[in-house]
């Protein structure tokens, strides 16, 4: 009985990734900066749906890939691998000295670059487009354990790029778009603990503050001809964040993450972007349930996302029920302005762990104050799934 058990479960695992790859297609993938010392081999899979407003599907769906001490002892090798795009990273420890490290990756692939255009809660498909790209990271990471527990890590980082842009879907033959640039960013960053890359976990500490420098070598400008977009030379961006994950009680959890961030000369493609319920789209994605995928432009802005997660019944440890809540203040960019600052979200989702291997969770989440119809209220229902070998 339990090895029909499993079965299913993975057979459907493999039919709910072929069902979200198609998604994955729409939009960017994730990118960690922090070194991790832990063996990892995961599926990652998620999609949002808009059940008001105008809007398209949006998910991903990756593989990612950890392998610490390979291919020798005090090396090791990272590989994210989607439909549409390849991250990589090798990482030499203990190199040039004691506790610092150098890594190299090599990440390229197409539609990551590219730019989905929302205006007062209304998605633009006239004015979105696709970018295709290859980035070069190098980096240097420092770090040490406070009290023997806690990881410190200060990163230095340089990544050269080229993207080029392509026409999407459904853009408007009167739209010019940006054109072809290299892009070097520059980025510095101090990290205490982390959050493991996990759908569910269950104990996570961090505080992290960066800060980072993208120099554009075309500023051409872009969109309709009566409505240029300026792009800016250098944009400056810092952020920060707190993360806290915990058990009050047994098979009980409670995640709080609180995220600020400000910016200097940000254009809309630089810019900060909010929105959505799904927790892997960026390395730091910034969370609002209920509104669109990365509808709202922010040139500063503040946001705490909270949840509790328990089980839907005593005694199991295999159906959870979670309610979240979000709210944000932010400060737009220039022609980008939603009716309200302060933007509410909230969500209530069924998380299901076939084995403990395989994890599913659908949800619904709703935005009180996202612009639709008229009105306010944003709705969208999402499906996320984890399968770890």
């Amino acid at each position: 009985m339990g090895g029909a058990a499993s079965k299913l479960a993975r057979d459907l695992a493999r039919l709910l990734v072929l069902v979200l790859v198609p998604a994955s297609l729409l939009s960017p993938q994730p990118a960690w900066a922090q070194a991790d010392p832990e063996p990892r081999a995961y599926i990652e899979a998620g999609t949002d749906i808009p059940v008001k407003g105008n809007a398209p599907v949006n998910g991903y769906a990756f593989f990612l890939w950890n392998k610490p001490n390979y291919p020798e002892p005090d090396q090791y090798l990272r590989v994210i691998l989607s439909p549409t795009y390849l991250q990589s990273e090798f990482v030499q420890d203990h190199w040039p000295f004691g506790p610092v490290a150098v890594g190299v990756g090599l990440n390229g692939g197409g539609i990551r670059f590219g730019h989905d255009e929302y205006r007062d809660g209304v998605y633009k498909g006239q004015e979105s487009f696709w970018g295709s790209g290859v980035e070069v990271p190098l980096s240097v990471y420092g770090g040490t354990k406070l009290f023997g527990l806690l990881p410190l890590e200060g990163q230095l980082r340089a990544t050269p790029s080229y993207v080029v842009y392509q026409d999407g879907l459904d853009t408007s033959d009167r739209f010019v778009l940006p054109q072809d640039t290299g892009l070097f960013t520059g980025r510095v960053g101090l990290r205490l603990g982390g959050v493991p890359p996990e759908l569910l976990p269950t104990l996570a500490l961090e505080v992290s503050a960066w800060y980072e420098a993208t120099y554009r070598t075309n500023t051409a400008s872009f969109g309709f001809p009566d409505r240029p977009e300026r792009l800016e030379e250098l944009s400056q961006r810092a952020w920060g964040r707190l993360a806290a994950v915990f058990e009050p009680l047994e098979g009980h959890t409670i995640e709080l993450l609180v995220t600020a961030g400000l910016s200097k000369d940000a254009d809309l493609l630089s810019s900060f972007r909010l929105g959505s319920e799904l927790p892997f789209r960026s390395e730091f994605p910034l969370i609002l349930h209920g509104y669109f995928f990365e509808e709202v432009f922010a040139k500063r802005f503040w946001l705490v996302n909270a949840s509790y997660r328990l089980p839907i019944w005593p005694g199991q440890r295999s159906v959870f029920l979670r309610f979240s809540g979000d709210l944000a203040g932010v400060q737009y960019i220039p022609g980008h302005e939603l009716p309200r600052d302060r933007l509410g979200g909230a969500g209530v989702d069924l998380s299901v762990a076939f084995t403990p291997r395989v994890t599913m969770v659908v949800g619904y989440g709703y935005g009180f104050d996202a612009p639709r119809n008229g009105g306010f209220g944003g709705q969208m229902i999402y499906a996320l799934i984890e399968v770890k070998f």
